[in-house]
């Protein structure tokens, strides 16, 4: 009788464990989805949209987009024209943006984060009757990343304007 009881109880045992691991292997692989993930040109910013699966449901991921920006500022004068001897800057920098997003039942989290090239006035000063403009530039090196779950996607291409 020892032995009987003693092979069910490790049988159920072994049920337990192996349902556990179906259960936390369903919502344990955090990853983007590679066709539901890119970014587009709005004016002269960045907009990466993403699509992250295999999260708990409900839970709240801090999601962050991160892309280089180069750019070039100049003094515009009142005419809308670059003068003759432009003051002008060029810019290299990182740009990020986070949003805290909370996954469906399903598990999934869908949205978008909007990066900006710093405001023109920010970057460089231009003298009377001129006005600093971003005039030209290009996002490379972009990426999004759950800083909750670690998952991490490099979206490829170089998105100039």
């Amino acid at each position: 009788m020892t032995i009987r009881r003693t092979l069910a109880v490790l049988a159920t045992t072994a049920a337990l464990v192996l349902v556990g691991a179906g259960a936390a292997s369903a919502a344990g692989s955090p990853h983007f989805i590679k066709n539901a993930t890119g970014a587009s040109l709005s004016g002269t910013s960045l907009v990466v949209q993403f699509k992250e699966a295999g999260l708990p449901a409900g839970a709240t991921e801090t999601i962050t987009a991160t892309a280089q920006l180069d750019a070039t500022y100049s003094c515009v004068n009142n005419g809308g024209h670059v003068p003759s001897d432009p003051k002008k800057t060029t810019i290299s920098t990182d740009v990020s943006e986070s949003g805290e997003f909370t996954a469906g039942k399903n598990g999934n989290v869908m949205g978008s984060l909007t990066l900006s090239a710093p405001a023109a006035a920010e970057v460089l000063s231009c003298p009377g009757g001129q006005t600093s403009t971003l005039v030209s530039g290009m996002w490379s090196n972009v990426s999004i990343s759950d800083e909750d779950s670690g998952a991490f996607l490099a979206i490829p291409g170089t998105f100039t304007f």
